[in-house]
Formats: C-alpha cells, sequence, structure tokens
C-alpha cells in the first residue's frame, strides 16, 4: 500500500474514451455539447483507489456543464472539481491546466511522493521525469484500446480501467438520441426560401440562416446533429447549398440549389409557447428588454395602482424602489434589475408626462389600468408585429406579454384598429 497518493483526473477524457468503447471501439455521435450519459463508475475507481494508497488530494478537470450526470457521485465524494472552458476551437484544453496543477503540487512541502494520473496520453509524458526528481512515482489509469503504448511506458505503472471490476455504466444507446438530420435539412430549406423572399435574394448571409431556423424550431441545434458549429452544417449540406464569400465581406453567403428553390415548401407551426419565446427575442432586438412577462404583467398593477392614488415621484429611482417593495408581495425573491425592466418598457410606452416642478407622474391622456394595459400592447404589436414577416399568433403574444393566453382577443383587436 501507497504511504500517500494524490490523484489527478482528466476526467472528460476517461469519459470520452469509455463512451466510444461502449459504441463497440468507434467515436461516439453524441454531440459533446450533449447532456452526456454516466459512463465512468466513479464509486469502483474511488474504492479501489482507497485500497492502493493513503490519497491525500483528489483532483477532476473537465468542461462540466455536460457532465451533470455524474452530479450526485460527484457531490457524495470528496474530489475537488475544476472548470476547464472551451478555447475558441470549442475544445477545452484540460492537460495544460492539469500539467501546470501537477507541477504547482509538487512544490508543496506536504506533497505526496506518489501521483496517479487518471485518463489522459502521451501529452503527459513530461511529468515521468518531474515527478522523479521528487523522488516520487508516475501511476496512470486509462482505456485500453485508447491509451496509447508511449504513455504506457512513461508510467511507472499502469491500471486499464476494464481490469478492475468496476460496473459498465452505459451500453451505447446512439438511437434513442433521435437524431435526425434530414428535419435539419428541411428547416434549412424553409428558412432559405423564407430568406429570399424576405430580402428579395437567392444569396443569403451566413449570419441570417440559423436565426430563420431557430424561428421554426426554437430547439434546433447543429450540435444535437453531431456537428460542433453551426459553419460546419452549412458546409456540409453542398447538394443543398452553394457557398460564397466575396472580398471584402466578413460574412459567407449560401443560396439554394437545383430544384431547392422550387420544391414544396412544408412549415410545422410551432407551439404557442415556442412562438412566446421567438417573439420576446424579436422585442429584445428591437431595443425592448423584457422582464418575466409575469412580472411584467404585475408591475403594470403596481403602476395603475401608483396613479390611482394620483402618487408622484422625485424620481425613477423612487419608483424603483416602491414598485420593489410591492412586487415582493407576491416575489420575495425578485431583483432589482426586473423591477428596472418594467419601469423601461413602461417609458417606452410614453407612460409618464415631462417632469413637472422635478416630479414624475403619468400622461393626462392615462386615466387607469386599461388605459395603461392598451399602450404596453400597442408598442409591444408595434416592435414585435412590424419586425417579423409572417402573421401573429395572438395566443402565443399574450403568453409573451402576461405568461397567459387570456389576453389574445384583446390583442387581435388592437391590432386590428390599428390597421
Amino acid at each position: 500500500m501507497l504511504n500517500s497518493l494524490a490523484i489527478f483526473w482528466d476526467f472528460a477524457q476517461l469519459h470520452y474514451a469509455l463512451l466510444n468503447a461502449a459504441n463497440n471501439g468507434n467515436p461516439s455521435r453524441i454531440p459533446t455539447a450533449m447532456p452526456q450519459p454516466e459512463v465512468i463508475d466513479v464509486a469502483c475507481l474511488l474504492q479501489y483507489f482507497d485500497e492502493l494508497g493513503r490519497v491525500v488530494s483528489n483532483r477532476a478537470y473537465a468542461d462540466w456543464r455536460p457532465l451533470g450526470n455524474y452530479g450526485e457521485v460527484l457531490g457524495e465524494s470528496a474530489i475537488d472539481l475544476t472548470q476547464v472552458f472551451p478555447n475558441k476551437l470549442g475544445n477545452p484544453v484540460v492537460n495544460r491546466r492539469l500539467t501546470a496543477d501537477v507541477i504547482d503540487y509538487l512544490q508543496s512541502a506536504d506533497a505526496a511522493t506518489n501521483i496517479l494520473l487518471i485518463g489522459g496520453g502521451s501529452e503527459y509524458r513530461q511529468l515521468r521525469q518531474i515527478v522523479h526528481d521528487k523522488g516520487g512515482k508516475l501511476f496512470g489509469l486509462g482505456v485500453e484500446a485508447a491509451s496509447d503504448d508511449f504513455w504506457i511506458e512513461s508510467c511507472d505503472e499502469f491500471y486499464f480501467y476494464h481490469r478492475l471490476g468496476c460496473k459498465k455504466l452505459y451500453s451505447g444507446g446512439i438511437a434513442d438520441l433521435n437524431i435526425d438530420l434530414q428535419q435539419g435539412r428541411t428547416l434549412l430549406t424553409v428558412a432559405m426560401n423564407q430568406l429570399s423572399r424576405y430580402y428579395g435574394t437567392e444569396w443569403i448571409q451566413q449570419v441570417r440562416i440559423k436565426p430563420a431556423i431557430i424561428r421554426q424550431e426554437p430547439g434546433f441545434d447543429e450540435g444535437l446533429l453531431g456537428y460542433e458549429a453551426f459553419s460546419h452544417f452549412l458546409r456540409d449540406q453542398s447538394d443543398l447549398l452553394e457557398r460564397r464569400h466575396r472580398e471584402g465581406e466578413q460574412e459567407p453567403e449560401y443560396r439554394l440549389v437545383g430544384s431547392a428553390t422550387t420544391g414544396p415548401e412544408v412549415v410545422r407551426q410551432p407551439a404557442p409557447e415556442q412562438l412566446a419565446s421567438f417573439y420576446l427575442r424579436v422585442a429584445g432586438q428591437q431595443g425592448i428588454r423584457m422582464p418575466d412577462p409575469v412580472i411584467m404583467w404585475e408591475g403594470i398593477d403596481v403602476y395603475a395602482g401608483f396613479l390611482a392614488d394620483d402618487i408622484s415621484f422625485g424620481s425613477f429611482s423612487e419608483i424603483d424602489q416602491e414598485c420593489l417593495q410591492l412586487l415582493r408581495e407576491d416575489f420575495p425573491n425578485l431583483s432589482m434589475t426586473e423591477v428596472k425592466k418594467v419601469r423601461q418598457v413602461l417609458f417606452k410606452c410614453f407612460l409618464f408626462r415631462p417632469s413637472v416642478d422635478d416630479t414624475i407622474g403619468f400622461h393626462e391622456e392615462v386615466q387607469g389600468l386599461e388605459d395603461i394595459e392598451d399602450r404596453y400592447f400597442q408598442l409591444m404589436l408595434a416592435r414585435i408585429g412590424n419586425n417579423i414577416d409572417e402573421p401573429l399568433d395572438y395566443t402565443a403574444l399574450s403568453l409573451a406579454l402576461t405568461g397567459n393566453p387570456d389576453q389574445a382577443d384583446r390583442l387581435q383587436a388592437l391590432d386590428n384598429e390599428e390597421e
């Protein structure tokens, strides 16, 4: 049994090596951005380490965001988790951070004499000499099919995961992911047709294409189709798209080729909840920073109370403080940021009159709650309805503006009045 042992996990590398092993040794098609299945038997390894030696330090490195399925077992263990974010190419460079931390650890007076590195490969080979210079030994643990000979030989001892008797937690059910490339291609074709009609040109800038797809299917993510970037998805559809990149232009452009522009267009109507999210994004693009719709709708009631009580304020800060106090009766954890958004939206509705005697009050035309609501609806009908190509779905718009579908008829009536 070892006197002392410091463990450093290249957790993500071990995870993906086991994931590939579960897929009969072939690269897994589960996109790295998706929630990952639990494949490492962490509890088994921890038990083995306790038998191997006295563990004095235990650190694991990964981009933990897609590895949430390990949350329970890691939360119950004494492992220090270090977040490593992806670089510009989308890859978390764990080995640099881990190597630097091992070197730094070995400088401490009470450092363990033995280092166990889990996962990894020959990119860590420099550690052998560094560990030996400190009078220690370097141990490695990896997946047999994924561990290169040079790395294995660089370690004083090497352990293969599948020989430790740990459970096989995942059997590689790729079909369960329901990855549908054809659906993505259909969404792309529809989006290109819509954009071509809207802009009056067959050549569409790349930056415009993904938002048009998300408008049809808010859950679209090229990662679900196996692509690391949207540009990779577009380039791979060469039978559907032509690409050009003109000199001096930052963005490449694409157009549909062959009969793709003339084929029948099948548009899937998104659910009202999905459209509501889209409408709020459109409003944001038009400078409307919306709070949660339910907060906004309750905030209008608060302002109607100010109007009914004929209250004027010395500053917008006073209005925000009073509104926050009243809204927190129903929403105890409400932040001042959300309250300010309520006031900023109402300001754009021309709710407030010009300052009189250094006070802030309401326009004389605003007589009550219904007037405030109408001004709010008219603002949002203009900012959203005038900036989309298709007819408004008033049920979805009601959800976006109030959190409830019951204002749909009223919104439609107001919109018809404007027309």
